[in-house]
């Protein structure tokens, strides 16, 4: 419910879905070394193709661009764009926001702590906690 809500907020308002956010949010906290096309889909969940799929759209509107060295062409590098920074930055508002609205409001600090060391700890006891997707910025 409560992702449903972001995911509906996020395209209605920053025109991304939830995917393409994480992917722009992967990009941004790796600003300083361009991420291969295989580390990005290695970080998000679902298939290489599907990743291949949201670079395309992205790409297309201008969000990011891939580079191919010359010294090795198998490897595909992405940046973020400066278009991209732009949207980015929209699209955390938005998620600041409405993450506000739908717990922020309604836990104390105290709370919001515990929460995340029980998130911490089901994904780690369950082998799903990898700090370059989980970790927070």
């Amino acid at each position: 419910m409560i992702q449903t809500r972001l995911e509906e907020r996020l395209q209605k308002e920053a025109d991304l879905s939830w995917a393409e956010f994480e992917l722009l949010m992967r990009l941004r906290v790796s600003a300083a070394h361009p991420l291969q096309m295989s580390e990005i889909a290695a970080q998000l969940v679902g298939s290489p193709s599907g990743t291949t799929r949201i670079a395309d759209r992205l790409v297309r509107d201008g969000l990011i661009v891939r580079e191919t060295p010359r010294e090795n062409r198998r490897i595909v590098r992405v940046q973020l764009t400066d278009h991209g920074r732009e949207v980015l930055s929209k699209a955390d508002e938005v998620i600041k926001t409405n993450v506000q609205e739908v717990l922020g409001d309604h836990l104390t600090e105290t709370e919001v702590t515990e929460l995340r060391a029980l998130l911490r700890k089901l994904l780690e006891c369950n082998g799903a906690w990898q700090d370059a997707r989980c970790a927070p910025l």
